[in-house]
């Protein structure tokens, strides 16, 4: 009697562990769908306290808190005011943070993380120049070594290469190549799950573009 008591308990734990798992995963393929699409500045904040409260209602899913420093990360790029563009990277740092400490060693989160302090760096180049670029190249670094063919690491890599090249004065071959070789691996990509990251395609090709012309550029000059 205690056995079929037990079997009983744990089939229906299992059934309703199951059923709210996959509420999970559909309740973020909507909110990351609607990340996508969003337009307007005004649409980033409900989105991001939204992550922020499936994580906290998770409590041990890394997802959420990566899409709400994704959300902020978007929003920055739409802000001209530098003190609030710089806070808006902040929550995206503050939300990378929760989500490191439910999955250390995740090449997307360390790739995220990079590339956010990767624009802290257009916000006061001058002052945060030399001390914020060794750790955006080690973070990229350790992403790259983690997963080498995550192609949303090799682009920042690529674009952080790009970036020190131009104000060097100095060639972009390696972080053409760089770029390059995301835009292969954005085009075979097979994300791990639904609401596994799956972004930058599009800003591959366009910094493809640059490339090129960079490239056209520095033939002429020759």
């Amino acid at each position: 009697m205690k056995s079929i008591q037990l079997l009983i308990i744990l089939t229906v734990y299992a059934t309703l562990t199951q059923a709210q798992s996959k509420k999970y995963i559909q309740t973020m393929e909507a909110s990351i769908a609607s990340l996508y699409q969003a337009e307007t500045l005004t649409d980033y904040d409900p989105m991001a306290n939204k992550f922020d409260r499936i994580g906290q209602a998770e409590g041990n899913q890394w997802e959420p808190y990566y899409y709400a420093a994704l959300t902020h990360t978007f929003k920055a790029f739409k802000i001209n005011d530098l003190q609030i563009k710089d806070a808006a990277l902040d929550q995206a740092l503050t939300a990378l943070s929760k989500a490191g400490d439910l999955s250390e060693n995740n090449s997307e989160i360390i790739a995220l993380r990079g590339f956010v302090n990767m624009i802290k760096i257009g916000v006061d180049p001058a002052t945060r120049g030399q001390s914020l670029s060794p750790k955006i190249m080690a973070d990229f670094n350790q992403s790259l070594k983690l997963d080498p063919n995550n192609p949303r690491a090799n682009l920042f890599m690529g674009q952080m290469l790009y970036g020190t090249a131009e104000f060097f004065g100095t060639g972009v071959d390696d972080a053409c190549a760089l770029v390059d070789q995301s835009i292969v691996l954005f085009e075979s990509e097979k994300p791990a799950s639904s609401i596994a990251p799956s972004w930058g395609k599009q800003s591959a090709y366009q910094y493809k573009k640059q490339c090129k012309a960079a490239l056209v550029k520095t033939e002429s000059q020759e």
